[in-house]
Order: C-alpha cells, then sequence, then structure tokens
C-alpha cells in the first residue's frame, strides 16, 4: 500500500525514561506503556520510511526545513542523559526531491540547518525500538504556516510518496498550562485545548482540531499543534484513523500517545456489569481481588481515577471510588472499587452475596482535575468537582440530581467535607467519561 500506511501523535518529554526522570518516570508510566503498546501496533505494518516531524528541529517562519545529511544522530545529554543516543539514515534521494517537488507544488521547504537531532526525535525514536530497526528516516522541522497549510501539506506529502510506504510521526506535547506548576504557569485554555483535542481524536471529528479557535491555541501554550496538522491531512488523505492510547499531566504537560492506523486495533467488548458483579461475589466469597481480562481493553489500560456507583431495583447500594489513580490500570482500579461500592460505603451496609445478581453498575472514568479560579466556571451538569480546605476535601461528581447551579454544588461538597463554605476554597473541576 503506498504513502502512509500508519502514523502516530507521540508526546516526547525526556522524563518519559528513567534515565532522565529516575523515580519521577512513574509518574508518566501510563505514557510509557502507551509508547510500547504503539511500538507493538506500529511493528506490524511493513513500511521501510519513517517520516517524523518535531516542533524542536530547525524551523522557519516561512518555510518547512528538511534534514539532508545522510547520517543523522543525537542523544539526551543537555538533560544530562548523553547515554540516551539515537542514530538514524537519511533517505537522501527521497529528501532532495521532496524540496524540489515541494517547491514545484507551491510548499516553500528549504534545507535545515546541520544540528543534531533534538529531544522532539531523540525520545520517540529511543521509545519505539522495534518500529524504529532498520528503517531510512525523512525529518522535518515545522514553520509559521497556518494550520490548513499543513494539513494540506499532509495530503500534499502522502500523495507524494508515490510506491513508498512510510509511516508519520509525529512529535509534540499538548498544552504547558494545565496546572499552576507548568511550565508556562496555568492558563485555563491550557486543559480546555488539551480535552478538545484529545476528544476530537477520540471520536475521529478531526475537523473539530482543524476548526479551533487561534486565540485558545495561543493562550494554549503548546507544541504539537503543527506536527499533528501534517499527521491529520496526511491521515485524511490515506483514510486512517485515530485511537487514543493514553493521555495524562502530571508535571502539567499534556503527553499524548494515539495511533493512526488504517483500521482501528479490534476493540476488547467489555462487558462491565458481569466484570463488576463477578468482582464483588469473588470478593464476598474469598476476600480476593479478580484480575482484570486480558487483554485489557484500550480504554482501561492507563492509569485513571474511578468512581464505581451501584443500584439494586434502581435505589443507590454504594457509590465509593478515588480522586486521583491508586493502581497501575484503569481496569485494577474500577475492580478495587467495584468491592469498595460493595463492601466499604459507610452510608449502607455490606452488600450480601444474595444481592449481587440485582445490582447494576456504573463505572465513570475520572478525566485529571483542572484548578477553578471562579466559580462561573463550574456547571454542575458537565463537571464534577473537588473542594479542599487544609487536610479536609469532598469530591461531587457531575450532573447529581437536585443539584443545579454551581452554587448549589459547591455548597453541597462542603457540606460533604465539613468546611465552612465562606472559607477560602480550593477548587478544582472534573470531566468524566461512563462505562455502563
Amino acid at each position: 500500500m503506498p504513502g502512509f500506511v500508519a502514523g502516530a501523535l507521540v508526546a516526547h518529554p525526556p522524563i518519559l525514561l528513567t534515565e532522565v526522570g529516575g523515580a519521577q518516570s512513574e509518574r508518566v508510566r501510563a505514557t510509557a506503556a502507551a509508547m510500547r503498546q504503539l511500538d507493538a501496533i506500529l511493528l506490524t505494518v511493513d513500511a521501510p520510511l519513517a517520516v517524523v516531524v518535531s516542533p524542536h528541529s530547525p524551523s522557519s517562519m516561512t518555510s518547512l526545513p528538511v534534514r539532508r545529511a545522510a547520517h543523522a544522530a543525537g542523544d539526551l545529554g543537555r538533560f544530562r542523559a548523553p547515554q540516551v543516543r539515537v542514530e538514524a539514515q537519511v533517505d537522501v534521494e527521497l529528501a532532495a526531491a521532496l524540496v524540489v517537488d515541494g517547491q514545484r507544488a507551491g510548499f516553500s521547504l528549504i534545507w535545515a540547518e546541520e544540528t543534531e537531532l533534538d529531544h522532539g526525535v531523540v525520545v520517540p525514536l529511543h521509545s519505539l525500538p522495534r518500529t524504529m530497526a532498520s528503517k531510512r528516516f525523512i525529518f522535518l522541522g515545522v514553520s509559521g504556516w497556518p494550520f490548513s497549510r499543513f494539513a494540506e501539506f499532509g495530503g500534499w506529502l502522502h500523495a507524494r510518496l508515490g510506491e513508498r510506504s512510510a509511516i508519520l510521526i509525529a512529535s509534540g506535547d499538548l498544552s504547558h498550562r494545565l496546572t499552576p506548576d507548568a511550565p508556562y504557569g496555568f492558563r485555563p485554555a491550557g486543559p480546555l485545548f488539551d480535552r478538545l483535542v484529545i476528544d476530537a481524536l477520540r471520536a475521529r471529528s478531526w475537523e473539530q482540531i482543524e476548526s479551533l479557535d487561534p486565540d485558545l491555541v495561543e493562550k494554549a501554550g503548546e507544541c504539537g499543534l503543527r506536527p499533528l496538522a501534517i499527521l491529520l491531512g496526511a491521515g485524511r488523505a490515506a483514510n486512517l484513523k485515530s485511537q487514543v492510547l493514553s493521555y495524562e499531566g502530571p508535571f502539567g504537560v499534556g503527553y499524548p500517545v494515539v495511533a493512526f492506523t488504517a483500521s482501528a486495533s479490534p476493540a476488547m467488548v467489555l462487558d462491565i456489569q458481569t466484570l463488576g458483579r463477578h468482582a464483588i461475589d469473588t470478593y464476598l466469597r474469598t476476600h480476593r481481588l479478580v484480575d482484570p481480562p486480558q487483554p485489557i481493553p484500550i480504554e482501561l489500560q492507563s492509569p485513571s481515577a474511578v468512581f464505581v456507583t451501584l443500584r439494586k431495583h434502581g435505589e443507590l447500594r454504594g457509590c465509593v471510588g478515588s480522586v486521583r489513580p491508586t493502581e497501575a490500570t484503569a481496569a485494577h482500579e474500577l475492580i478495587r472499587y467495584a468491592v469498595a461500592s460493595a463492601v466499604r460505603d459507610p452510608r449502607f451496609d455490606p452488600v450480601r452475596l444474595d444481592e449481587v445478581s440485582a445490582l447494576t453498575v456504573k463505572v465513570q472514568l475520572l478525566d485529571m482535575p483542572e484548578p477553578v479560579r471562579d466559580i462561573a466556571e463550574l456547571d454542575p451538569h458537565v463537571y464534577g468537582i473537588i473542594v479542599r480546605r487544609g487536610d479536609r476535601q469532598a469530591l461531587l461528581l457531575p450532573d447529581i440530581d437536585g443539584i443545579e447551579t454551581p452554587e448549589q454544588q459547591v455548597l453541597a461538597a462542603c457540606q460533604k467535607a465539613g468546611i465552612d463554605r465562606y472559607a477560602p476554597l480550593q477548587l478544582e473541576r472534573f470531566r468524566t467519561r461512563t462505562l455502563t
């Protein structure tokens, strides 16, 4: 199959690698796991060529740089890990043809300044070792083109490859402004931007990314949108589909790992009702937690805070969950809190064995909380909230019966935590994704 047969949007934080982050790398374990999964997915694709676009490679305001040296290399010495080094062979003949043909097609391509490969290239290549073995490469930088121009270029590049089969790696992080301790500080536009991009990639509604407000993009402080735009243009031309493998932002920067393939990986159909009741039944009989189903479905492979709600004949029977992930995967988290909802909700007597078959199970995965500076940013039908004051805190899920306004939501959370409503509060909001 000619042109791009697969691709990926990949985060490039050096701290992903233990050689750089040490113990701190554990905080991005979901990204590391997703990169391993991506490596396995791309390994199945027959493509001798890899095109890599990095926002940290040589750039130009008006032209898009292309590396031309036959051999390229780089390491993470600036991150105190010079032993993390990659070397790559450039397809010089194709690079030269792209520059000439791109100019003819109206795309200003120029030769890149000869520098070592940047971390936006080194981290993905090092993290995808099986995929990248024995490949030849084209390395691209970025320019000041508008989003639509990058997408057009991606489509042109797919067609220009002719009979060559290639994968396209768009290296880039999302917002750098997710939290107050983020590299660029906090902006409300940061979490909003990331949510819109990830939701659009999950839904494969790429046009929502292409129509993002430029002012929102500017305030988000991202670095991955231009490489992603090339990938979206190429992906549309190649009829690829996007599949979000993971997204997290523990250091205030959004780290996406998204596979683009000709057909989405077969998704395991997960029966939440059966799994939840099986977990509870097994625990009541043996006091042991069951193992997650294998393979773990894509949507449950990354760590995630989880709330599990149990109902019996429509009446609440238990609801317990986590504010932050406590397990290696959302699947493990689901099992743990299904059991906790059955036996550790202090409002109810523990569930009995003879009740298990009558239970209905609702599972909500919590997206990463984001700070709230003004109550006007709340919507109780859309967002759950976390309220903190000193060592007291409470969480309320979204769309609770009887709570219609932000004021009611904050008051209910304060009452739940035993906090004075008019005391200085720390507020966070979050969205949920429901599995039923």
